[in-house]
């Protein structure tokens, strides 16, 4: 074989197979589980044409979307902190007795502390009765 046998001949020309992005995430499925229908019959006059590349790049944004749209639904964010044993223990004799998450709990301490006004805050903070 010589290396003008590699060269792209002019004679075979690709011809791109359209289809809507709804096809394509169809046909991904089915080409999961082993039945690809439109690699096999490359499926013809479809309402939105659009080819490979386009159908991915479609496809990538209606996941990036859908994943943003779950993050700003969320009311809560993840935290991590640092408590004592004691301050562990305590938590958990709450949550067992109240039935409540133990986030939930802190949830309700933190807005009760924050409905408080200035000098009740800072008493309760810092662990006098009076300031």
């Amino acid at each position: 074989m010589s290396l003008t046998d590699l060269k792209k001949g002019k004679g075979k020309t690709v011809k791109k197979k359209n289809f809507t992005v709804d096809e394509f995430i169809s046909d991904a499925e089915d080409y999961a589980k082993g039945q690809p229908k439109l690699v096999k019959e490359g499926k013809q006059g479809a309402k939105q044409s659009l080819n490979l590349a386009q159908a991915i790049a479609s496809a990538e944004q209606q996941v990036v979307a859908k994943s943003k749209d779950r993050e700003s639904n969320r009311p809560f964010r993840h935290a991590t902190f640092t408590l004592s044993e004691d301050a562990i223990a305590q938590l958990n004799q709450l949550a067992k007795e109240s039935k409540l998450a133990k986030s939930h709990i802190i949830r309700i301490l933190i807005d009760q502390l924050a409905s408080q006004d200035q000098k009740q805050q800072l008493a309760t903070l810092l662990g006098s009765k009076t300031l």
